[in-house]
This record gives C-alpha cells, sequence and structure tokens, in this order.
C-alpha cells in the first residue's frame, strides 16, 4: 500500500507537466526507479520520496497536484489487492519515465551552442 499521499501524481505529473521534468530529472528518477525494483514496498516508497525531497520543484509540482485533488477524495479506494497496485505502480511509473527518456533522446538538442 502506498501511504506517501504525491507519490500516486508522479504518473500525472509526467503526462500533464512533462517539460518540468529535465533529461537529467528523467535519468535520475529511471536510475532511482531500477534500484527499487529489488526493495520491499516500504523502502521502494520512500526511496522515490526520497528523489523528490531532493527535487524541490518537482515535488512542489506534486504537492500542488495533491492539494487540487483533496477535494475530490471524498471516498477512499478500496483495499483489495493494494501489494499488487502498488507492484503496478512502480512498474508502470518506470515504463511512463522510460517512454519519456526516449522521447527526449528523440527531440533536437537546442541546448547546445554551435560554438
Amino acid at each position: 500500500m502506498i501511504d506517501d499521499e504525491l507519490l500516486p501524481y508522479f504518473p500525472s505529473l509526467l503526462e500533464t507537466n512533462s517539460d518540468l521534468f529535465t533529461t537529467q530529472d528523467l535519468q535520475d528518477l529511471d536510475n532511482t526507479l531500477t534500484q527499487i525494483q529489488t526493495l520491499s514496498d516500504n523502502e521502494a516508497e520512500e526511496t522515490l520520496n526520497n528523489f523528490y525531497i531532493t527535487h524541490p520543484r518537482i515535488r512542489d509540482e506534486l504537492e500542488n497536484l495533491e492539494e487540487g485533488d483533496r477535494e475530490l477524495k471524498k471516498v477512499k479506494p478500496s483495499q483489495a489487492n493494494q501489494s499488487t497496485r502498488t507492484t503496478n505502480f512502480f512498474q508502470e511509473l518506470s515504463q511512463q519515465v522510460k517512454d519519456k527518456l526516449k522521447s527526449e533522446s528523440k527531440k533536437p538538442d537546442s541546448d547546445k551552442s554551435n560554438g
């Protein structure tokens, strides 16, 4: 079960505000997600929590999404299959990050100067 209130907003943030993530942020997140594959759900959650603590822009946007959604959460989701959902969450987030990294690598690199 994911206890951290911000983690469930990662996929939405990647989808709706992907320009917030630099290529380095995406690589850091991909590395973090690779590391957590061998960790327990609690350890994985703590590791992701540490990721967004070290990336304040991302943390702030996650907090904004969570605040905006707080009013909509009148009914709690079912606790059934919570462990499966947690595992699926990390796998889906990892795939989403890999997809974003692929699309980033296909973009022309406008950060490099020709001088």
